[in-house]
């Protein structure tokens, strides 16, 4: 049911499928679905079982830890040992190195997904533009945590309230199964993706030669809205469940994440980290984008946009003309590299 979710989550989803390791796009997981009975259902539970389970618990609250390790071993057991009467072994537990985790394909070379807005009608573009810095130690982290607040307002003021290109405009760093990522989201339909595109690189341009040219004053503002967001409490058990849970079902296990952050951002005195990263982001890796064309647009390129070098090095533009395996293959065939799912909790030499 497209009509209850916004075109842009669609093609965030559908960077997800292209990018990750066993992610499947909207339409795969709609049409497996379709073909699901109960028989299908019994086989998979059969098959589950007999593969083996990741077992992972957090209790929190007004428990003893004898108590949460009882009942932990009694949740693993069930598993191992099924529901029956008879209490037959009906699977195993797998350690977080037999477990599979999900993969960010390494983008080293520019891809461009080009796709049609699936809401019958809809006028809206969706361009989304993004930046792959990859698995980082917590200096590093913290540096991308500056870049990502700082290029909030620039992106949405250019884009948003000067250009007015759409009426939803984010610019944001985020965590894509352990690899940092630059991402900026447009959504409208004043213009098409192909000039949205461009319009977003030079907003990205523009952001790094300010950042070059940042005052100190300034760098000390961003600081402390940096450590005021680390320092920001639990407001509840739930949140705070959150946030052990992170570190749990990643298997990364960083619970000092946050003194191990505040400590390297004391050690910061200038932009010049900073700026260094924003380098290696902005040129050291390739873009990945995803251009959705609303109802009445045409998803194929013009002849003269594919000459134009899409990343610095003349490095060719790899098109994609859909999220599914398909084109995964092709993508993946071409440079079959994957991020390491490895958390590094330190502080880098």
């Amino acid at each position: 049911d497209t009509s209850r979710r916004a075109p842009y989550e669609m093609a965030l989803d559908a960077l997800g499928a292209v990018t990750t390791k066993g992610t499947f796009s909207r339409e795969e997981v709609l049409a497996s679905l379709k073909q699901v009975n109960e028989t299908h259902l019994h086989s998979y539970l059969a098959a589950l079982r007999a593969g083996g389970f990741r077992a992972q618990l957090l209790v929190l609250g007004n428990v003893g830890k004898a108590a949460a390790t009882q009942l932990a071993g009694k949740a693993a057991g069930s598993l191992v040992l099924g529901g029956g009467a008879a209490q037959q072994p009906a699977g195993q537990l797998l350690s977080a190195l037999q477990a599979r985790k999900a993969q960010v394909w390494v983008a080293s070379r520019p891809v461009e997904l080009r796709m049609r807005n699936p809401i019958p009608g809809d006028l809206n573009h969706v361009t989304l533009s993004m930046y792959q810095y990859g698995v980082t130690d917590v200096g590093e982290r913290v540096r991308m945590l500056l870049l990502g607040k700082m290029i909030e307002n620039p992106v949405y003021q250019t884009l948003r309230t000067k250009d007015q290109l759409g009426y939803i405009v984010f610019g944001f760093v985020t965590e894509h199964s352990g690899v940092l990522e630059l991402r900026v989201l447009v959504q409208g339909s004043k213009e098409s993706p192909d000039r949205v595109d461009v319009d977003i690189d030079e907003v990205i341009d523009k952001f790094g030669s300010s950042l070059r040219n940042m005052s100190h004053t300034a760098f000390v503002g961003w600081k402390a809205s940096i450590r005021s967001a680390l320092n920001h409490k639990d407001q509840n058990m739930g949140q705070e469940a959150d946030r052990y849970w992170s570190q749990i079902s990643s298997d990364g296990h960083c619970f000092n994440r946050k003194e191990l952050a505040l400590q390297y951002l004391d050690s910061l005195d200038g932009p010049e980290a900073v700026a260094q990263t924003f380098e290696k982001l902005r040129h050291g890796h390739k873009k990945v984008s995803v251009k959705m064309f609303g109802a009445g647009l045409p998803t194929k390129p013009k002849p003269s946009a594919l000459q134009v070098p899409a990343a610095k090095g003349d490095v060719a533009l790899f098109l994609l003309n859909a999220a599914d395996s398909s084109e995964k293959r092709r993508l993946v065939a071409s440079t079959d590299t994957y991020y390491p799912t490895d958390t590094i909790c330190r502080i880098a030499a």
